[in-house]
């Protein structure tokens, strides 16, 4: 090149500063990890500077305040967040993400969660035991027990799925704070800092506007299209769906990557950074994590080329989307469980970082989303033309 300098500023997004928000949070969370997993729960303290970071905003509308991002920026927040802490990043990358949920629903149950505004956290229950819905005039009375309810501890909303009376479909029904009971039960070896608690509901009346079938949820054109343009709001959801914990999953897999450098640097775990055995291992599991990013980037770029658009995904790649997230998943459970599987005797004691960062990877691995032999084989079938457990998966 000649010596002419060429300054252009850089393009700075709203994207980009939430993620950079995200990762300078970084000493603060890795300092409170080990505590959130010891009392089963966030502190105050980190949910006060994700609102305060706008990093539970990214999907609320903006006509609340909210950032109204396009679909994707939960994934690299919740990446972000993971290379410091996994029960973080599920609770900003996946819970927050809930807020698309409700900017589907009808306007006033917008009104009703951000109109004293957008720093709102709504979890969510899909899990269900002893569920009763009783059919009234203007509503529905409902009971029962909600599990895996994440972040509870610290949510004005839930949003917990019920099946109607005389009707097999499930719906969404939005409850506010004062009409369910917190069931200390979150007791895990993995994630414990989710909080992901059960929620307890008894004889509480829930307005229809509150109430959204999934069908219509999921449905193109929802009841809050009327008020938010936003295609994801306004589109299909069913082919987005099932994929924000990939941001977790991604970031907890790198943690471990991090964490292995920084003990091949200093000798710890009995990792000698001299030796090829060490080498190797190193390098195919960063071969692994990074193969993984590409195939969930390939799947953000697929998701949102056709959904900003309006259009509907083709059958073919709704299958990729799956497969690809799943194989993605896939590769980062395999190599953060090679570097972690060779380490000395002392790394494997608890409030070692990288097994804690392991266990919360191990326990995100859990989900239905990224669940191998379900997603797998449904991923076949519909390549082969043949019915599936996956709705979108069906329809050509």
């Amino acid at each position: 090149m000649s010596g002419l300098q060429m300054n252009y500023a850089p393009i700075r997004s709203r994207q980009g500063e939430l993620v950079e928000a995200a990762e300078s949070l970084g000493d603060v969370l890795k300092a409170r990890a080990c505590d959130a997993e010891l009392n089963r729960r966030l502190s105050p303290e980190t949910m006060a500077d994700l609102f305060a970071n706008g990093l539970l905003g990214y999907f609320v509308p903006a006509r609340f305040g909210g950032s109204e991002l396009d679909w994707g920026a939960q994934i690299h927040i919740g990446r972000a967040l993971a290379h410091h802490c996994g029960s973080t990043a599920w609770i900003g990358g996946v819970v927050g993400s809930h807020a698309l949920y409700i900017g589907r629903m009808d306007p006033r149950a917008q009104d009703d969660v951000w109109g004293a505004g957008a720093n709102v956290l709504v979890s969510t229950g899909s899990v269900m035991r002893d569920v009763t819905v009783e059919t009234l005039a203007g509503g529905y009375r409902l009971s029962g027990r909600w599990s895996f309810c994440s972040g509870v501890d610290h949510a004005s909303w839930a949003l917990l799925r019920a099946s109607p009376s005389g009707d097999h479909r499930q719906s969404y029904f939005l409850i506010p704070r004062a009409d369910f009971a917190i069931e200390d039960d979150w007791f895990v070896s993995s994630m414990s800092g989710s909080g992901s608690k059960s929620v307890l509901v008894k004889d509480v009346f829930i307005p229809d506007y509150r109430v959204l079938s999934m069908a219509d949820m999921m449905a193109p054109s929802p009841p809050g299209a009327q008020a938010n343009a936003h295609y994801l709001y306004s589109g299909s959801f069913r082919p987005f769906s099932g994929s924000n914990l990939m941001g977790p999953i991604l970031g907890g897999a790198e943690a471990v990557l991090f964490e292995f450098e920084r003990m091949m640097a200093t000798g710890e775990g009995g990792v000698d950074a001299s030796d090829v055995q060490w080498q190797l291992t190193y390098a195919e599991a960063a071969a692994e994590i990074s193969a993984a990013e590409q195939l969930i980037n390939l799947m953000i770029r697929t998701q949102t080329r056709y959904g900003s658009v309006g259009l509907p995904i083709p059958k073919a790649e709704r299958i990729a989307v799956v497969r690809d997230r799943t194989y993605a998943a896939r590769l980062c459970l395999n190599g953060a469980t090679r570097l972690v599987t060779g380490l000395s005797a002392d790394s494997v004691l608890k409030d070692a970082p990288i097994q804690r960062m392991f266990r919360d990877l191990q326990g995100m691995m859990q989900q239905i989303g990224v669940n191998w032999d379900r997603n797998m084989i449904n991923c076949a079938k519909a390549s082969l033309d043949m019915n599936t457990d996956i709705p979108e998966l069906n329809a050509d």
